[in-house]
Formats: structure tokens, C-alpha cells, sequence
């Protein structure tokens, strides 16, 4: 079997340069298509990356593995339950609020906020409509006035209640801001530390899914530029919060970011919510435990738009989050709520530093790239490694958000950066590369068998190098009986029709029972066990045994064939096999080397391919391969003890014998041959005797009597020893 080193070398080189070439060419795009905005395709990637980050809340809420709720949060809702339980139509007197923040200061509440903006004067000052729509009355401005002063004078006696502000920018200069009236501003001190944004930050599908904590494009305006939660945390903390130059936050010895992911702990409800009325009924029962150091958020809950049709209060908070397919909609206030424990709690999400990621997915991409570049000829192993990349690391993302509160890229690494590697790859390998490998594999499988081509693939550089080692293999060798004299009786054109056919079939059967065809010595095959696939000495010799009788049952239906088409001259094959001791590797120069095995085993399984023209015989194993052998599943008979040329010590040779007929024979035989070796010739030459009456045809045993014959008639029995000796092949 030949290789040419050189182009194996120049492949496995080429190969590797292109996997990194494609890879890096892979890599660099899909870096730069994340951290770049680029049109339409930057928004997709952003669409893909939202939906899948929703799933990771889906599957860790089905898991129950949501954050642990918060005990120092409580929503007041104003849901139309407790506009019914009231009894007075919405918006509400603002002595109602007075009333609950009197309660709630009572209480020992530790905070409240009303996720409601009072930028104009009370409703009694205002045309208001009651919950069925139907009728309408009309306050005075004094009444109004009056309403907000007991609400103010609440708030001036709690000093912890927090009111909502809203901004919106009209332009890069110029924005529209909602804040409180002078009446409770002046109530909380002119202190703005008391107010704050309250708005949301919507992603380009109007889900929300983060949240600014300060607003620097309102800077001028302290009431606008910190939110709500920032400024809640601030007073829990008794501390003011410090803005950094890189535009963190350190608050309380912690460092904040900017921006922060909103980590939800569960679908809508899921903050605990008690309603307006029920926190007022609570309270004047003397169950104020309740509200004790609590974080009380006070805001509207699920109201229809019927139900609030003023701007003075603004239309009815729902805020699409990853929760929303399968709950309603947040509301402003559990927002709001969810936010504030993130930052009180320190359990908010952040995304992974942008360096970070960037090593992270680069480090990704040469990973999979070494993966692919190490299996690449092996499409489906590479294949099913690339898919256990993608989910090693969908569950990486997953585990980081649900122990770590850290997001990276959910799945487009999976998508973009370890499908594309290996398409890119898999498609150069298989429709360039392979091309010229498959040919050369179908080839190269003409020589060996399946399983031996599969081991060869796997050699590495010192194992194609060229060299040898010494290995314990099978060796067989087979000739074609009288061949020459064929020749100069048949055509050319025959003569290689007829040897094509021959080699090809009984290359077919070497390969069938993983014997490696070393190499064709004209009509001759001299073919290898154990080398370069190890196999186990007993596997070895049954199987190339096997393969000997196949060869010559094979035979037989090609001469009948051949017959049919009129060829008359029938081929016989001779067949020597030993197992021993060779050197097995390449051989040759560096541009051209040759696979194959040399040594004194070779040498003798070449001689007893020789020796069946001495016995008649037609497969002849030595003593080492017939040792190997369950002797329960072949019938074998030794034949005599011989010095093949170059050998200084006798081998014992065995013939294999495909049938029962020769049964009786062998037993004969055997024991003819133990009375030769004792010197008994008489009793051998009666033995022999009796073997050719039963089979005439036995050669083996017509050699064995003339030669006792010819012993006994000598005058050199002194010096007799039962070994032939061979003088030629």
C-alpha cells in the first residue's frame, strides 16, 4: 500500500490554514455585526437577542428558581375594587391620600411613594365623572384648594412620602416636564431629594426590560434628573448617592450602574399587593405590623382607561414585560416596586462588561474553531460537538441570569458565531476538500478495508513518518498455481481481464475478514493482520484463516464462471500464513513511501506459500498460527516439519482443510506422521498406505510415503533428523 506523505502532509497543512482563515474571517464579522450598529441588521440581531432573554425568565420561573421575593416591599394598588369598596369616583379627593399617608406614618411604614404625578390641583376643584360615566358634578376651586392642603399637611407630618415626576424631551434642547404643584413641594421642603422620574425605559419592541437609575439629559433639572428607586434607596440608606465620571453610582460603599436590567421576581402579581381600600381597612383594625419599616408603593393597578380619562393623572399604567406571554402586563407601580428592591436588595441584572464579552466570545470562536479544525474531516463528530458547544453555553447564559444576575448574549454566540464556524467550515470541507479526498479515500479503500482506512485517517504526523515498529501480526501470502505457464497459453488481453477480476475478488474477501493488502507481486498478494489496526493474536488468526478458505471457496465460483465464458483452464491458489514478529511502517523516501511489513515472520509466510508445491496442499499456516486457533472450529492436519531457506530452525506446518471428507485422513495421518518422527517406518508407510486407499488424491500423504521409502532404504539413518529441508521457494 502506497502513500504519498507529501500530499498528506500538504492536505492536513492546507486544511488547517483554511478552518482559522474561515474562522477568523467568521469571528471578526459576527464581532463586528453585535458591537456595531449597523441598519436593519443590528435591530434584528437586538429582536432575536429580547425574545430569547424573555425565555431564560420563562424557564427559570417553570423552574422555580425566581429570586427570592422581596419582605421590604408592599404595593398599594388602586384597582376599581376599592373605587367600588370607596364609594366615590375616580380620581379621588386627595384628603383620601391624606388619610392613608396619616395611616401608614402610624403604621411605622419606612417610605411611601405615589407612582401617581399631582401636577395639577386636586379633582374637587375640577369636573369628575364617577365610575359608571353617567354623572358628572362640579367643585369649587376653594374645595380644591382646601383638598390639597390636607394632603399636604400629611405629607409635611410623614416627611418620607415620594411623588412622581415625569419628563419628555420635544427636542435635543428642549423637553416637557410634569411635577408636583408648589402646594406639596412646599409641603416636602422644597427638598427635590422627594421627587423623582418615574419613567420607564422601552426597548425597540416596548417591552421594558431595563431602566435608567439617573437621567444626565435633565441634569439642569434635579426633580427629573434621578429616579424614583435611586432616590427611595438614597433615603433607606440614609445616604446621598455620588455620580461617578465613568457614570456609575456609589451609594452606601456599593457601586451602581447606570443601567441596570430589571430583574423580575415572577409574572404580574407576584409583589405582594394589597388594595387601597384593604391597606386602609388593615390599618384602622390595628393590624399596622403590616406596613412596619416597609417600603410602601402606592399606585394605580389594572385600571381601565373608562375609569381614568383624566391627564391630570395620567392614562392607566401596562408595561409589556418578559413575562407578558404569560401574564398581563405589569403595572407602572409593581414596575416601579420591582426596580427598587433590585437596588435595595442588590439583586438587579447587569450586562457583562463589553470587554468582557468580547474576550468571552472570542475566546468562543477559537474554541469551536479547534473543535472543528480537530474533527473536521469528521463532519457528524464535529456536527454533534458544535451542538454541544451552542448548548453548554445557552445554559451558561441561563445559569449566569439565574445565579450570577448577569445577562450575556442569550443565544446569538449560538447563531451567529459557533453554526456560522461550522456551515462555513463543514461546506469548504465537503464540497472543496472533500472532493479530492473522497476520490482519493475511494482509492485508497480499493487497498484496504473500511475499518483499517478509518485507522490509518487517525495516525498522526510521527505515525505517517517514515519508520517502523515492531509489532506481533498475521502474514499471508497467495499465488496463483502455474500462472507463468497460463500466460504463454492465453492472450495478453485475457490474461489481464482474467488476473483483474481475480485480485479484485479476493481483495474484496481480504478486506471483508480486515486484512490490510500490503502489496501485488504480479499475480501474487501478500496481505497483513494486526497492523496497522491491532488486533488480538487469536483474532488475527481466525480471521485471516478464515479469509484463506473464503479466497479458495471464492475461487472455485470464478472458475465456473470463467468456464461458462469458455475458458477451459481452471486457476488454483496456494496460500502460506504465519504469525510472528515484523517491523511494520513506511517505507520508502519522504515524497514517496510504502506501508508494509519486513522481518523474518514475512519472510517464512512467503516460504510456506512456497512449501504447498512440495505437499500438494493448498493453505499452510505455521506452528505459531495454528497455536492461536480454536482447533474446535477448523479441521487441521500437520504435515511435517521443514527448513524453509534462511531459517536455521524447523517450522512446523499445518494444513487447513475446508470439509469433514479429509476426517478420517487426518487421524491417519497424524498418527503416521508421530511413528516417522520415532523412526517407526514401517508403521508410517502401512499409515500412509491406508490414508491414499481412502483418498487417492492426497498428495501430502503420497510425498510422505516415498519419502519414508526412500529413509529406509538409506544407509544415513544414524543422522536422520524428521525435518525437510526446502531448498528454494
Amino acid at each position: 500500500m502506497k502513500i504519498d506523505l507529501s500530499k498528506i502532509k500538504n492536505l492536513a497543512s492546507n486544511s488547517l490554514i483554511r478552518t482559522f482563515a474561515y474562522s477568523s474571517l467568521i469571528i471578526l464579522t459576527s464581532l463586528i455585526c453585535y458591537f456595531e450598529n449597523i441598519p436593519l441588521v443590528s435591530n434584528y440581531l437586538q429582536d432575536v437577542e429580547n425574545q430569547t432573554y424573555d425565555l431564560l425568565f420563562l424557564v427559570r420561573h417553570n423552574l422555580n428558581l425566581n429570586p427570592k421575593l422581596p419582605n421590604n416591599i408592599v404595593i398599594v394598588g388602586i384597582d376599581a375594587t376599592s373605587i367600588q369598596k370607596v364609594g366615590v369616583p375616580w380620581p379621588w379627593p386627595r384628603q383620601f391620600h391624606a388619610a392613608l399617608v396619616d395611616a401608614l406614618h402610624e403604621a411605622g411604614a419606612k417610605a411611601v411613594f405615589f407612582d401617581i404625578i399631582f401636577d395639577t390641583i386636586s379633582p374637587l376643584s375640577l369636573q369628575t365623572q364617577d365610575i359608571s360615566g353617567n354623572q358628572t358634578s362640579m367643585s369649587t376651586v376653594d374645595a380644591g384648594k382646601e383638598d390639597d392642603n390636607f394632603f399636604a399637611a400629611s405629607i409635611s407630618n410623614a416627611m418620607n412620602v415620594f411623588l412622581a415626576c415625569e419628563a419628555e424631551p420635544l427636542s435635543n434642547t428642549k423637553y416637557y416636564s410634569a411635577i408636583p404643584i408648589d402646594t406639596y413641594v412646599n409641603a416636602l421642603g422644597n427638598d427635590v431629594s422627594f421627587l423623582g422620574n418615574s419613567a420607564v425605559s422601552y426597548d425597540d419592541d416596548n417591552f421594558v426590560r431595563r431602566t435608567k437609575l439617573v437621567h444626565p439629559e435633565f441634569y439642569k433639572d434635579p426633580a427629573i434628573s434621578s429616579s424614583i428607586p435611586l432616590r427611595i434607596a438614597q433615603f433607606y440608606h440614609g445616604e446621598k448617592a455620588v455620580i461617578l465620571n465613568d457614570g456609575k453610582i456609589k451609594l452606601a460603599n456599593k457601586i451602581l450602574p447606570d443601567n441596570i436590567l430589571i430583574n423580575y421576581y415572577g409574572p404580574c402579581g407576584t409583589i405582594e399587593t394589597i388594595p387601597y381600600w384593604k391597606a386602609l381597612e388593615e390599618v384602622y383594625s390595628g393590624n399596622a405590623k403590616l406596613f412596619k419599616n416597609k417600603i410602601v408603593l402606592v399606585g394605580r393597578s389594572n385600571l381601565k382607561a373608562s375609569i381614568d380619562p383624566f391627564r391630570s393623572v395620567r392614562a392607566p399604567d401596562s408595561f409589556a414585560t418578559p413575562f407578558s406571554k404569560i401574564t398581563p402586563n405589569f403595572s407602572g407601580v409593581e414596575v416601579q416596586a420591582t426596580i427598587t428592591a433590585n437596588i435595595l436588595n442588590g439583586n438587579y441584572i447587569v450586562k457583562l462588561d463589553r470587554f468582557l464579552l468580547l474576550v468571552l466570545l472570542i475566546i468562543l470562536g477559537l474554541f469551536t474553531t479547534f473543535i472543528i479544525s480537530r474533527f473536521r474531516t469528521k463532519l457528524f463528530q464535529a456536527w454533534y460537538f458544535t451542538l454541544s458547544i451552542s448548548f453548554l453555553y445557552i445554559v451558561t447564559s441561563f445559569l449566569l441570569l439565574t445565579f450570577f444576575n448577569i445577562s450575556i448574549p442569550p443565544t446569538y454566540p449560538v447563531y451567529g458565531l459557533i453554526l456560522p464556524l461550522y456551515v462555513v467550515n463543514f461546506f469548504d470541507q465537503y464540497f472543496i476538500l472533500d472532493l479530492n479526498r473522497r476520490r482519493q479515500a475511494k482509492l485508497f479503500k480499493q487497498l484496504v478495508s473500511p475499518q483499517v482506512a478509518e485507522e490509518i485517517e487517525k495516525m498522526g504526523k510521527e505515525d505517517l513518518a517514515l519508520g517502523g515498529k515492531k509489532h506481533e501480526i498475521t502474514i499471508l501470502f497467495t499465488d496463483i498455481q502455474g500462472f507463468t505457464s497460463i500466460c504463454e497459453k492465453i492472450e495478453p488481453e485475457v490474461i489481464v481481464n482474467i488476473l483483474n477480476k481475480f485480485l479484485t475478488a479476493m481483495v474484496k474477501i481480504i478486506h471483508k475478514h480486515d486484512g490490510l493488502v500490503d502489496k501485488f507481486i504480479g499475480d501474487a498478494i501478500m496481505a497483513l493482520w494486526g497492523t496497522p489496526k491491532h488486533m488480538d493474536l487469536a483474532v488475527q488468526a481466525e480471521s485471516v484463516v478464515n479469509c484463506a478458505i473464503a479466497m479458495r471457496r471464492e475461487l472455485i465460483q470464478i472458475n465456473e464462471s470463467w468456464r461458462e465464458m469458455g475458458y477451459s483452464e481452471d486457476l488454483k491458489i496456494r496460500i502460506g500464513i504465519n504469525t510472528g514478529i515484523a517491523i511494520t511502517g513506511n517505507l520508502g523516501s519522504p515524497q514517496r513511501a510504502q506501508f508494509s511489513a519486513i522481518g523474518d515472520a514475512v519472510n517464512v509466510a512467503s516460504r510456506l506459500e512456497g512449501v504447498n508445491k512440495v505437499y500438494g496442499t493448498g493453505i499452510i499456516i505455521s506452528e505459531k498460527t495454528y497455536s492461536l486457533l480454536d482447533k474446535s472450529k477448523f479441521s487441521i492436519r500437520e504435515i511435517d516439519s521443514v527448513l524453509v531457506p534462511g531459517k536455521d530452525v524447523p517450522v512446523r506446518i499445518f494444513e487447513v482443510i475446508d470439509g469433514d471428507e479429509y476426517n478420517e485422513v487426518i487421524k491417519i495421518y497424524s498418527e503416521a506422521l508421530s511413528n516417522y518422527r520415532d523412526k517407526k517406518f514401517s508403521e508410517a508407510l502401512n499409515l500412509w498406505g491406508k490414508c491414499l486407499e481412502i483418498m487417492p488424491s492426497d498428495k501430502a500423504s503420497k510425498v510422505m510415503l516415498n519419502r519414508t521409502k526412500k529413509i529406509m532404504e538409506s544407509d544415513e539413518l544414524l543422522d536422520w533428523k524428521p525435518v525437510w529441508s526446502v531448498d528454494s521457494k
